[in-house]
């Protein structure tokens, strides 16, 4: 869900830059959709039906690469488990967030209770700048010395925030940044929705014939508050140098219609649902980490490598097949630091008496060193002898997950019917990737769909993603 609200944010934030030249009233509208979407997203996820993602769109890469990875955490211990304090931290920073408004918004109303009418404005003592609160325009007491041309420019801008509503879409951009007071992008998106919100009054201003350096010099004088008090402020001084540069640049669009900004609004918050409904594969979410793998999860990828030297054998025999294949892949480059194709490759090759591969492999399974039995088990996937079938089965109940996920990776490559019962039995296995071995198996000999679907709900992605693929 944050990835989801992270795009939609992050997606409003890139449209509004690349839209600079556009009148602001337009990037308004999509900074204020940006914001509603991702209050909608989370609840319309329970109520929109999930979508899909095909396997080779941006979800099954995530799923692929996330397969190859160990279940515990970053030193390969059990996964973290969620916890009680996520929550209530959140809960804490939503309240101090939503305090702090909940009492400018307070402070406004008294302000305005407080305030004489003066024809259809109000003015006040306690303010030093025009500012609008929903409907209200409260004005210094001081306005009442101003000129004509100074007055004519504020009420022209000040009437503009309570056309557009702005005071209630400051009370969204509020909103967000309580719910996401953690996310970096809902603050940086609020800031830039008041920027521009100020900048498509401005240009509501110029469009009624006030001359561009006349209304900046307004701006100008007028621009004495320091720190944004509360309502929507005319000269907010955080912002007032790009609102000047903006009056004064000749080449910024600044006419919008209302159906433009309402077909803009529109379609940023129609997409909403489809990003609410988007779904990995449909695959389950897990439910807890994975257990611990027989004592051996902690053990460092580089513990299987054997390292094995280069050996020159003739390709003859009746394995020769199956030595050919080794010697092509023993001259494989890695892939990875622990990409150990080439070295079981080598290592295999030791291992040929007599143009015979299959037979000393088999019997290097019973060797006391499980780096051994690992690499002969590797090998073995590659010999497509059915010989093999049987005391790879008897290596599936090896004590080191490693010999039993390469002796159920080799017996899907075989895919010996004969190996069904035991790799039935596998789909059970503490360690995920044998499981995911299994599955692979028995879409190799044709599994049934009860089968897959059950396998859906494993713990384990990895296990999951299998059995997604396999399903017709």
């Amino acid at each position: 869900m944050i990835v989801k609200i992270t795009i939609v944010l992050l997606a409003a934030l890139l449209v509004t830059a690349l839209l600079r030249r556009a009148a602001a009233a337009t990037r308004d509208a999509i900074l204020t959709a940006g914001q509603i979407a991702a209050l909608v997203v989370p609840l319309l996820t329970f109520v929109v039906p999930p979508i899909e993602v095909p396997d080779d769109s941006w979800g099954g890469p995530l799923v692929r690469r996330s397969a190859g990875r160990r279940a515990g955490g970053a030193d390969g211990g059990p996964a973290a488990r969620p916890t009680t304090v996520m929550p209530a931290l959140w809960l804490a920073g939503f309240a101090v967030v939503a305090a702090t408004r909940m009492r400018s918004y307070a402070r406004a109303a008294m302000l305005v209770r407080r305030a004489q009418p003066h024809g259809s404005v109000w003015l006040s003592r306690e303010i030093e700048q025009p500012v609008t609160f929903f409907s209200r325009i409260l004005l210094p007491l001081a306005a009442i010395h101003w000129d004509d041309d100074r007055l004519r420019a504020v009420l022209l801008h000040e009437r503009a925030h309570v056309a557009r509503q702005d005071t209630l879409l400051g009370v969204v951009s509020d909103v967000v940044c309580a719910v996401y007071w953690f996310h970096p992008l809902a603050w940086l998106a609020a800031r830039r929705a008041r920027l521009e919100r100020e900048r498509a009054c401005d240009d509501a201003v110029l469009a009624q014939g006030v001359r561009a350096t006349d209304y900046a010099a307004a701006l100008l004088d007028v621009a004495r508050g320091m720190h944004r008090g509360f309502g929507v402020a005319m000269a907010e001084s955080t912002h007032l140098e790009q609102r000047v540069r903006a009056i004064l640049d000749s080449d910024v669009s600044r006419r919008t219609t209302r159906a433009a900004r309402a077909a803009v609004f529109t379609a940023s918050v129609a997409a909403a649902p489809l990003l609410a409904a988007l779904t990995t594969l449909a695959i389950p979410l897990p439910r807890s980490g994975e257990p611990d793998l027989r004592g051996d999860a902690v053990a460092s990828p580089f513990s299987e490598r054997i390292g094995a030297p280069d050996v020159a054998i003739a390709v003859t025999g009746p394995d020769a097949a199956f030595i050919a294949t080794m010697q092509k892949a023993s001259t494989i480059a890695p892939r990875t630091s622990i990409d150990f194709v080439a070295d079981r490759a080598r290592w295999a090759l030791g291992r040929v008496e007599n143009g015979r591969l299959v037979e000393p492999l088999i019997s290097s399974l019973r060797d006391s060193d499980w780096r051994v039995r690992a690499y002969a088990a590797w090998a073995l996937g590659y010999s497509g002898d059915s010989r093999a079938t049987q005391p790879l089965v008897a290596l599936l109940e090896d004590d080191v997950w490693r010999v039993r996920a390469m002796a159920a990776h080799s017996l899907r490559h075989l895919a010996d019917p004969v190996a069904a019962d035991a790799m039935r039995r596998a789909l059970s296995d503490d360690a995920w990737q044998v499981r995911a071995q299994a599955v692979h198996y028995f879409a190799a000999i044709g599994g049934s769909r009860e089968l897959f679907e059950t396998m859906r709900r494993d713990r384990h992605m990895a296990v999951r993603a299998a059995a997604e693929e396999a399903l017709p």
